[in-house]
């Protein structure tokens, strides 16, 4: 979409609403029409009856993050197991690339040690001071006797965590 000047509206991440057990479908058909996406997996140990096993599955079940322009967002509606864009009070729910990053690092470095918690825990504020999520700000919590360190995901009613030792947290005063 272009302004007066003929200037294109950036791309923003925006939250896509999928239906139960499709977004790694919607996911990979969204690549291939040429939307920047991204699905983000932890690991689950899962357990039959015969055996147990580590499988992927998303961090945030039945959603999708699109980075798109507003003139783009045909080539999602035709997605196969597309529900709705999310939105908050009327508007798109629009992701910041800061929590995009982070959601891909903490991924990417503890793809076994994440949780998704209720927007209503709160924590204490604070920054981690060492470790590869130096410099992350966000809140750590208790939960049974686990240190969890906290990131509000603009867009989502959701809060990603991951389990971090209380060393490396320092309270913001």
């Amino acid at each position: 979409m272009s302004d007066v000047l003929g200037a294109q509206e950036p791309k923003k991440w925006h939250v896509i609403y999928i239906k139960a057990r499709h977004e790694k479908a919607v996911y990979e058909e969204l690549m291939k029409r040429g939307v920047e996406s991204f699905l983000p997996l932890k690991k689950e140990l899962h357990q039959w009856s015969d055996r147990k096993k580590w499988v992927d599955v998303p961090l945030f079940s039945s959603y999708v993050f699109i980075n798109i322009e507003p003139a783009e967002k045909d080539r999602v509606y035709l997605s196969e197991g597309f529900v709705k864009f999310v939105s908050m009070n009327g508007k798109p729910s629009i992701v910041p690339e800061w929590q995009i990053e982070y959601i891909r690092k903490v991924v990417s470095l503890y793809p076994e040690a994440l949780s998704v918690f209720d927007q209503d825990k709160v924590g204490k504020r604070g920054i981690i001071v060492s470790g590869p999520l130096s410099g992350m700000r966000g809140e750590i919590i208790d939960v049974m006797n686990e240190h969890w360190f906290m990131v509000r995901i603009d867009g989502l009613e959701n809060v990603l965590g991951v389990k971090v030792p209380a060393s490396i947290f320092q309270a913001a005063g």
